[in-house]
C-alpha cells in the first residue's frame, strides 16, 4: 500500500502540513504515517551501573508517542466530519523514533512503500523547528525518497498545474515518467520548465527542448504536457518568479548532490527556493532517480 510519511515536531506549521497530507493521501489513495523523531538519549541519561536509559531518557519517547496518538486521533475525527461519500479513507499510523531525522526517513523508506515524505515550512520560510538549519539541509541532501515541502496556510485543492523544473537531462525524463502516475489523480497539466541564460539564442533553446522531447516515453501522449522557458542568469531567481507570478500548484525539481566545498560556500537551488516558498515544492533525490520511482 502506498504510504505518505509526515514528519512532525507538533508545531503549528507541522500540524498544518499533517492536515494537508491527509487530504493528499485521500486523493491518491495512500495511507499516512505520522513520524516524530526525538533526541537520542545522551550519556547523562544512561545508568552507569546497568547501561539502561533512565526515566528522563524514556520520557522523550513517551511524550512523542502520546503526542502522535493525539494528532492521529484529531486528524481522524476532523477528516470523518468532512469526508464525501465514497471517499478513500487513509489509515493513519503513528511512528516514534530516536536519532537523526534523515536516518529515520531513510530507514522507514527502506522498510515501507513510502511515496513521499512531507514537511511543513516555518513562518520565515525555513522548515519547522526540528527541521531548521542543518536539519533542513540534512533531509534534502540525504533523503532517499521525494520530499514535499508544504508552505503554511497554502490550501490543498489538488494539483491542476505541475511545473517540473529541469535542466532537460536524462534524469529529468525519469522523474517525468514518475510524475505521470501522480498527475493522473488530478488531471494535471505538466509544465516542463527550463531556465536558460538571458543571452541564450532561440536556436539553442529549441535544440535543447527537442532533444529532451525525443526522450519522452509514448505513455505521455495522452497527458497534457507543455513547455516553458524562463530567461534568467539565476535558476533560483527564475523559479522563484515562476512560483510567485504564475498559477502553478506544485513545483517539482531534482536536488543534485553537492561536493563538500559546495556545501560550505554556496546554497543549493533547492535551499534558496525553500527560503521563499509560496507554493508546495516536491524535491526528488538526484542520486535515486531510477526507473521505478516511488510516486508510481
Amino acid at each position: 500500500m502506498k504510504t505518505i510519511l509526515v514528519l512532525t515536531d507538533f508545531s503549528i506549521k507541522a500540524d498544518y502540513a499533517a492536515h494537508y497530507s491527509l487530504k493528499l493521501a485521500a486523493s491518491i489513495k495512500a495511507d499516512l504515517l505520522l513520524c516524530n523523531v526525538f533526541p537520542e538519549p545522551s550519556t547523562d541519561y544512561i545508568s552507569a551501573q546497568t547501561g539502561i536509559p533512565t526515566v528522563n531518557a524514556n520520557r522523550f519517547e513517551e511524550e512523542s508517542i502520546s503526542d502522535l496518538t493525539e494528532l492521529a486521533s484529531r486528524l481522524t475525527v476532523e477528516f470523518e466530519k468532512n469526508i464525501p461519500a465514497g471517499e478513500f479513507v487513509p489509515v493513519i499510523e503513528p511512528c516514534s523514533m530516536a536519532g537523526s531525522v534523515a536516518n529515520a526517513v531513510n530507514w522507514i523508506t527502506a522498510n515501507r512503500h513510502i511515496t513521499m515524505a512531507v514537511v511543513g515550512t516555518h513562518s520565515n520560510g525555513l522548515l519547522g523547528t526540528i527541521f531548521q538549519g542543518d536539519h533542513t539541509n540534512e533531509i534534502i541532501e540525504k533523503a532517499n525518497c521525494p520530499v514535499l515541502v508544504v508552505p503554511f496556510q497554502v490550501p490543498f485543492h489538488g494539483f491542476k498545474k505541475i511545473s517540473f523544473a529541469t535542466d532537460l537531462s536524462y534524469n529529468g525524463v525519469e522523474v517525468l515518467h514518475s510524475l505521470y502516475g501522480f498527475a493522473k489523480y488530478f488531471g494535471s497539466e505538466i509544465l516542463i520548465t527550463y531556465v536558460i541564460e538571458e543571452n541564450s539564442s532561440d536556436k539553442e533553446e529549441q535544440h535543447v527542448i527537442k532533444k529532451f522531447y525525443n526522450q519522452i516515453p509514448t505513455s505521455a501522449n495522452n497527458l497534457n504536457v507543455q513547455y516553458r522557458t524562463i530567461k534568467s542568469n539565476s535558476v533560483a531567481a527564475g523559479l522563484t518568479w515562476l512560483s510567485q507570478h504564475t498559477d502553478i500548484d506544485l513545483l517539482v525539481l531534482v536536488h543534485r548532490k553537492r561536493s563538500f566545498f559546495q556545501k560550505i560556500f554556496e546554497e543549493s537551488v533547492t535551499q534558496k527556493l525553500a527560503a521563499h516558498l509560496v507554493k508546495p515544492m516536491l524535491v526528488f533525490p538526484g542520486t535515486k532517480v531510477y526507473e521505478s520511482l516511488p510516486i508510481l
